[in-house]
């Protein structure tokens, strides 16, 4: 049984034409192995990096890798950027940030942190918008937006 598996073994080899030399228990091989590129995108390390850095609260370095990526590219990490921005009361720049995009083009937590930021910035208008914004879009927390619009009015009526 083993001489005959042997020999199927050796004219498998010849048939196929596969060059096979063993030394030690090493296969070596004249055909090409695959390759595979394990070079990482700069964009991915700018992303990684950033968010490694907002989650240990260093929002300088994070808002430098985020600041990196590309306008595309950073729609994936942008409540993480733009609340580095609000995390060091840099309002003024997250709202620099924020203007390139439309609402829609934002997810909800996103909007919400808008209106905070216009809200620190004393533009009451665009604060009240995009939360009437949210709660046409979104009943879930309809009732938590609706508290935010009345504070806001609350601070327009002093």
């Amino acid at each position: 049984m083993n001489k005959l598996f042997f020999i199927g073994l050796i004219t498998c080899l010849n048939i196929y034409g596969a060059d096979f030399f063993w030394d030690l228990g090493v296969g070596i091989t004249n055909i090409p192995l695959k390759k595979y590129n394990n070079e990482i995108n700069i964009s991915t390390y700018h992303r990684l990096e950033g968010i490694k850095k907002y989650y240990t609260m260093d929002y300088e370095q994070a808002v430098y890798h985020f600041s990196q990526l590309k306008k595309e590219e950073q729609i994936s990490i942008m409540y993480e950027f733009i609340d580095c921005y609000y995390s060091q009361n840099k309002y003024y720049e997250a709202n620099q940030v924020l203007e390139s995009y439309t609402n829609l083009d934002l997810s909800d937590n996103v909007i919400y942190l808008k209106s905070k930021i216009y809200l620190k910035l004393n533009m009451h208008n665009e604060s009240l918008i995009d939360l009437k914004y949210l709660i046409s879009v979104n009943s879930d927390y309809a009732q938590i937006l609706q508290f935010e619009i009345e504070k806001i009015n609350l601070l327009e009526n002093k």
